[in-house]
């Protein structure tokens, strides 16, 4: 198992220490599950983040090591990593949330609200599936590698959660064993997805697909990207995206001046509450400002007008 970049040693600490820890803490101790459901869905976002890394730079040397941590993370990101290749790798990163991407944010709404931003996942996760379609029948018909590695993560994703499930079943009985696999395993494995593509949508909308420095939102802060793998930096990984993520923050910090300073935020979760709650309520509130100065004239019309007999 010979790494390619030294710094993936914190790559394999959270996939293989921290990744089953949750599993194996909930199914020892089920009353546990409900405590470890916030740690359990970072971790599942994680997966997503360590697919994303591995499908762009693979983590090992070896080709059968790195087969076998992509059926693990399959695993715990709760879908087949090769999915990644046709629908980011090959799309998104051509068209860079321009036209021709699958996924691009305006294709739903060119509105940037929350609903709208909420319900993009879903709509990106169906406009997907033809592309999808394509590369495994693809696959089957020409490319006998590529098709086992779809056949092996697929069925380590299948066989791995009815394994979990029957497990906690057998461990805990039938309610409570699958309300554990809930908690501990199968809800964070459900929503990854979903909120690897709620991240690629902050990650663009409102952004200018043409520019080469503005084309996506980077979310810059030391802290949070010390626990994404410095993800965040998203306008150096669409320019450079076979560089490892280790390399990002020195690329980011070389170009940044040169990226719009409103497309440098602080954090996802900063962004996510200015604009969704402090702007809509801004805007709430100019409007109900704007609409109680447009009095009526019946009101404003002088008493004395009225006529007497």
């Amino acid at each position: 198992m010979q790494l390619r970049f030294v710094q993936d040693r914190k790559t394999l600490l959270w996939a293989f220490l921290l990744f089953p820890s949750v599993p194996i803490a909930a199914y020892a101790q089920p009353s546990l599950a409900p405590w470890l459901l916030p740690l359990a869905l970072y971790l599942s976002y994680c997966a997503g983040v360590l697919t994303h890394n591995q499908n762009h730079c693979p983590t090992f040397v070896g080709r059968r090591t790195n087969l076998f941590y992509g059926a693990w993370l399959s695993f715990f990101y709760g879908f087949p990593i090769f999915s990644w290749v046709p629908t980011h790798n090959q799309n998104h990163h051509r068209y860079t949330n321009g036209e021709g991407d699958a996924t691009r944010t305006t294709r739903l709404s060119t509105r940037n609200t929350l609903a709208v931003a909420l319900i993009y996942p879903l709509a990106s996760s169906r406009w997907q599936m033809a592309g999808l379609a394509a590369y495994v029948s693809g696959a089957l018909t020409s490319n006998p590698q590529r098709f086992r590695r779809i056949l092996l993560e697929t069925l380590t994703l299948v066989s791995g959660h009815a394994a979990m499930l029957g497990l906690a079943i057998w461990l805990h009985g039938v309610r409570l064993g699958t309300l554990t696999y809930a908690l501990a395993v199968g809800l964070p494995a459900l929503t990854a997805t979903y909120w690897m593509m709620f991240t690629n949508y902050m990650q663009h909308v409102d952004c200018d697909p043409s520019s080469p420095d503005d084309h996506s939102r980077n979310f810059v802060s030391p802290f949070f990207n010390w626990f994404v793998f410095d993800n965040g930096l998203h306008t150096v990984h669409h320019e450079h995206p076979g560089v490892h993520w280790s390399k990002y923050r020195a690329i980011h910090e070389a170009r940044a001046a040169r990226i719009a300073p409103h497309l440098n935020q602080n954090s996802l979760f900063g962004y996510v509450f200015d604009e969704y709650f402090v702007k809509a309520w801004t805007k709430r509130d100019a409007g109900a400002a704007a609409s109680s100065s447009q009095v009526p004239d019946c009101v404003t019309r002088p008493a004395s007008s009225a006529t007497t007999r």
